[in-house]
């Protein structure tokens, strides 16, 4: 097994830094693949949309969407088209 080694940031949790640098830095929480995540949108999507906390159903799914700009479009484009309905 490859270990990753990321540079400590005293405090680090979601939010705790600047967003371009918590892109950089990476997931701090587990999180799904781009395939993954683009099997389960639909269902997280619809969740969201009747006000479902899916950030506690789907906290892997949460993580990868705050950091994948193409997984991100795709859930907010979705959601303005469902939201619109």
């Amino acid at each position: 097994m490859k270990r990753r080694w990321r540079l400590a940031i005293p405090g680090r949790r979601h939010g705790a830094v600047p967003a371009p640098l918590e892109r950089a830095l990476g997931p701090v929480a587990p999180q799904v693949s781009c395939d993954e995540c683009f099997a389960q949108i639909d269902r997280y999507v619809e969740l969201e949309a009747a006000g479902n906390d899916v950030a506690a159903l789907f906290p892997t799914m949460r993580a990868h969407l705050d950091g994948c700009p193409a997984c991100r479009e795709e859930h907010d484009d979705l959601l303005a088209f469902v939201s619109a309905r």
